[in-house]
């Protein structure tokens, strides 16, 4: 017959069992609370904070760079970490940031992916899901973003059988990703409908110069040139390919290629040559609208465009990050 009595572990108290055997009620719940670690409570404050639109326009994403362990703090600045209180889900909704963000995932699917924490892992998959929502919805930088998904399935495929952590978390984001690239595939653009106003085939060539001047990238400039006698003449203009080669190359890449008679004959030199064999040898500088930075007073690191809280009240002084150097402060 059992003996029924009271708790001999502790009387009066409440107990749970878990999987590490039972344990005090009122130590369990401590402990849940404990777990709800910054990253939760961040991701819990963002989504209460997204339902309003003002109040989360002011809202600067940053956080505090922890460069090592100290006998203060034992814990380092996680690459998770950062993506969470940097909101790089929400950075690509902002055609600034778009591409900082998607260079930031190339290198980072072309590196070590496959080395990185299950949660890092998910943050990057759950950043290119969000990237492909948001050029499907606004039909722009389309091409880009296949030949990322098209990094991400080769990454994956890759690091099958040499990837940190669960087999399952592995085919998980094999499937996830396979899914966002059937997504994508669907896509077909849209054509404008006439609805009376100006198109680009309306404007002069002057407005057309202005415009063809603000484009970076040299592709773009060729495939505009493409598509009309106007637009090729414009994107011909030996001009344009001049400012080019002196926006992307310094002074010591150019005089790699031109020639010594240039002070003579300046007029006769073919920049568009120039600009692709500076290409070939050189390649091309990124160019970002925005970009990540660190604060030199309290190391915070932080969007430009957005700022972020500095404790300091003198003049604040930044260093800007490229997607190289913000890997490089995680030893990645």
């Amino acid at each position: 017959m059992p003996f029924l009595s009271r708790d001999w572990r502790s009387p009066g108290d409440q107990w749970v069992r878990t999987s590490e055997g039972w344990e005090r009620l009122k130590l369990w719940r401590i402990k849940i609370f404990e777990r709800m670690n910054e990253n939760i409570l961040a991701r819990l404050l963002r989504l209460a904070v997204s339902e309003y639109d003002d109040t989360w326009h002011k809202h600067q994403p940053h956080i505090h760079y922890i460069k090592g362990i100290s006998k203060e703090r034992k814990v380092m600045t996680s690459l998770s970490e950062a993506f969470v209180h940097l909101d790089m889900t929400g950075a690509v909704r902002d055609i600034r940031r778009f591409n900082y963000v998607k260079k930031l995932m190339f290198l980072l699917l072309t590196r070590n992916f496959r080395y990185l924490s299950g949660t890092s892992q998910k943050n990057i998959i759950n950043i290119l899901e969000e990237m492909t929502n948001q050029v499907l919805k606004t039909d722009t930088n389309v091409p880009a973003m296949k030949a990322l998904l098209n990094c991400a399935v080769n990454t994956l495929t890759d690091g099958q059988y040499s990837h940190i952590g669960s087999e399952c978390l592995w085919n998980k984001h094999r499937a996830t990703v396979s899914k966002t690239v059937a997504k994508l595939e669907k896509y077909q653009l849209k054509q404008r409908h006439c609805d009376g106003k100006p198109t680009l085939d309306d404007l002069p060539e002057d407005c057309l110069r202005c415009i063809f001047r603000k484009l970076s990238n040299h592709s773009d400039i060729i495939h505009t040139g493409q598509t009309n006698q106007t637009n090729h003449t414009v994107s011909s203009h030996m001009l344009l390919w001049k400012q080019l080669c002196f926006f992307h190359f310094t002074d010591q890449q150019l005089l790699v290629f031109l020639p010594q008679e240039l002070e003579i004959n300046e007029d006769r030199v073919n920049w568009r040559y120039i600009y692709r064999r500076c290409y070939k040898r050189f390649g091309m500088k990124d160019i970002f609208a925005d970009h990540l930075a660190i604060c030199c007073h309290c190391d915070t690191l932080f969007w430009q465009s957005i700022g972020h809280p500095c404790f300091s009240d003198s003049e604040l002084k930044s260093r800007p990050l490229s997607p190289e150097a913000f890997l490089d402060l995680f030893v990645l």
